[in-house]
């Protein structure tokens, strides 16, 4: 159980508030991975499928199958079964010079408890020449 603690600020000084907000943080979908990342060279073929599998309590379908064109990649949605019930999102990365990125993929739902889904996209494309710094891990 997730337990904040929120402190409330009013002109009565001698008797401050304290509220406590408590709840269950429940995820709507499994999304496999959570984030992208690509780490490459301009040109590589880099590619990622993204996993997207609505919970049983919060079934949801996506609203729609076109995801809005993005600077530096692009992506397709598709069903990954015939009951509907779950999607791969397939992202490529479409830049091709060397620097690092950072996009949204933003997939809209049919749930009111959680209307949007959003896909995080890092990229770090080094030409080798030193113009974009080689890094490792997330």
């Amino acid at each position: 159980m997730l337990v904040q603690q929120i402190k409330v600020h009013t002109n009565l000084t001698d008797n401050p508030l304290t509220l406590k907000v408590s709840g269950s943080v429940e995820k709507i979908a499994t999304i496999t991975p959570e984030v992208v990342h690509f780490v490459g060279a301009p040109g590589d073929n880099l590619e990622a499928t993204v996993y997207i599998l609505p919970s049983d309590r919060y079934d949801f379908s996506l609203k729609d199958q076109v995801v809005p064109a993005m600077k530096n990649v692009e992506a397709v949605l598709k069903l990954s079964d015939t009951r509907g019930k779950a999607w791969e999102l397939v992202v490529t990365n479409t830049r091709k010079t060397a620097g690092r990125y950072y996009e949204v993929i933003t997939l809209a739902t049919d749930s009111q408890a959680q209307p949007e889904l959003k896909i995080r996209v890092f990229g770090n494309l080094d030409a080798g020449d030193g113009s974009a710094p080689h890094t490792t891990g997330p």
